[in-house]
């Protein structure tokens, strides 16, 4: 069954009931309404007893006169058939009916209908079955005496007049439900579009893998107006396609440029095995040459290494391999210091650290550090200074790398962080260009951010900060378990 057929079945049975209980509450209420009446005519006549009996007495019972009791002196309506009197004995004294009907009341046992007498100065009404019809019945007592006056009124015109209602209510209802299910079968197919929608561009995507594909919304005017939990879905699958293809298109650059990157160093080393491996056949190789061409392997392999190995960590992006741990952040600043003072023993690397802990994921923090100071070793060759801060503020932590190089170009600044960007100055150094990507890869971890500026008079100044609230139950349980 489609979502438009149960959504049409769902609102036709939700009308189909509101209908059907307004209909037996309306049918419910006229009967009320119209036995109402009927009472009120009967309770009417209680004043009139007296003058009813002396009427009654005086005429022979099935005589014509008794028609001026019923019709013409009025104390009696058309509809009420029937007046009995019954005595202190409970033998019936005198009563008016039509033939057929003083018929059935003549063969009732003495004392008439089975009826409660009513109490004295209160009449009482009740519903009797004579014969197989139904009878309203008015009991009072005439005056002060014990004598008990039943009126008698038929309830087959009010059936009748109820039945009538209650087939025009059920025509009613089920026309109404009919209409329901007319009207909701056109709401539905409008309610369930925007999900048609999603459904198509959803198996679009998995037909042709097209990540570019969107689903069509509401136009910004009617968008103003409110939006629904459709709207919300929507813009949540075109941001997840979104964020999909921006994905998609990442990882293709990342491979497309890992594989430009890769191909020198590998040129390279082709080359240099080449070359080794025609001087050892030739055997006239010196000694010299044959180590300069294992010094150059030896670097370029190393080099190759450290480049896959930031490719991979950029690639992989995620920190499930490593936990959150409440760490010493002095700790982390002084091993990432110590990883590049071996890179240029002219350039000197101080750490100005203030004590603090974080939670946080050392490992990969360590290696922004060390990435960030790194460029700074290189941006000094030849000698100078490159300062690494660790501050701490009630907000946020703070570490900044500071060298005395010659700055950046104010143009690169704005791209230094993107994947394989390398400035003018940096061209001509070793690196793959990944080293400021994984150190924003590493903020964005953190929940902080990465930025570069140029420092007062020369150098550059480069910034990794994040929020310093910390995260204690995270960190209790990653100590538990180490």
């Amino acid at each position: 069954m489609s979502l438009r057929t149960r959504l049409t079945v769902l609102v036709s049975a939700a009308v189909a009931l509101a209908v059907i209980a307004a209909s037996l509450i309306a049918w419910a209420l006229i009967r009320g309404w119209m036995l109402g009446e009927m009472d009120t005519s009967l309770l009417a006549r209680v004043p009139d007893a007296g003058r009813i009996e002396r009427v009654a007495g005086q005429l022979p019972e099935g005589a014509p006169a008794a028609d001026r009791l019923f019709h013409v002196n009025g104390l009696i309506q058309r509809d009420q058939v029937a007046v009995q009197f019954v005595g202190p004995g409970g033998t019936v004294e005198h009563q008016l009916a039509p033939p057929g009907f003083s018929d059935e009341l003549s063969a009732l046992p003495a004392g008439g209908v089975s009826l409660p007498a009513p109490p004295a100065g209160d009449p009482r009404l009740d519903t009797v079955t004579i014969a197989g019809e139904d009878y309203r019945v008015l009991s009072t007592r005439v005056g002060e005496s014990a004598t008990i006056m039943r009126l008698f009124q038929p309830l087959a015109s009010l059936e009748q007049t109820l039945t009538a209602i209650g087939w025009t209510l059920a025509a009613t209802a089920a026309a109404g439900v009919a209409l329901a299910a007319g009207i909701g079968w056109v709401v539905a197919a409008t309610a369930v579009r925007p999900v048609h929608r999603l459904v198509a561009a959803a198996e679009g995507v998995t037909a042709t893998g097209d990540l570019s594909r969107r689903v069509r919304l509401r136009s910004r005017k009617r968008a103003r107006q409110g939006k629904d939990e459709l709207d919300r879905l929507g813009e949540s699958f075109n941001s997840m396609l979104r964020a999909l293809e921006s994905s998609r298109a990442q990882q293709r650059e990342l491979l497309e440029n890992a594989s430009h990157e890769l191909r020198t160093p590998l040129t390279v080393l082709r080359n240099d095995f080449g070359l080794l491996a025609r001087l050892e056949r030739a055997g006239t190789g010196v000694e010299e040459e044959r180590q300069e061409l294992i010094e150059d392997l030896d670097t370029q392999v190393a080099a190759l290494a450290e480049e896959v190995d930031q490719i991979v960590t950029l690639a992989r992006g995620d920190t499930a391999e490593e936990p959150r741990r409440l760490t010493p952040l002095t700790e982390v600043v002084e091993q990432a210091a110590a990883r590049v003072r071996r890179l240029d023993p002219a350039v000197s690397v101080i750490v100005d650290a203030h004590p603090a802990t974080a939670v946080v994921h050392p490992v990969a923090l360590e290696r922004a550090i060390a990435n960030l100071a790194r460029n700074a070793v290189q941006a000094c060759a030849g000698g100078g200074t490159v300062t690494i801060l660790l501050r701490t503020t009630a907000s946020a932590h703070r570490i900044e790398v500071l060298d005395d190089g010659p700055g950046l170009d104010p143009d690169e600044i704005p791209r230094l962080f993107r994947r394989f960007f390398r400035g003018a100055h940096g061209r001509t150094k070793p690196g793959s260009g990944l080293g400021l990507a994984i150190v924003e890869q590493v903020a964005a971890m953190h929940g902080g951010e990465a930025r570069a500026m140029n420092r007062p008079g020369c150098g550059a100044c480069f910034v990794l900060e994040w929020p310093s609230a910390t995260h204690t139950a995270t960190a209790v349980t990653d100590d538990r378990d180490s």
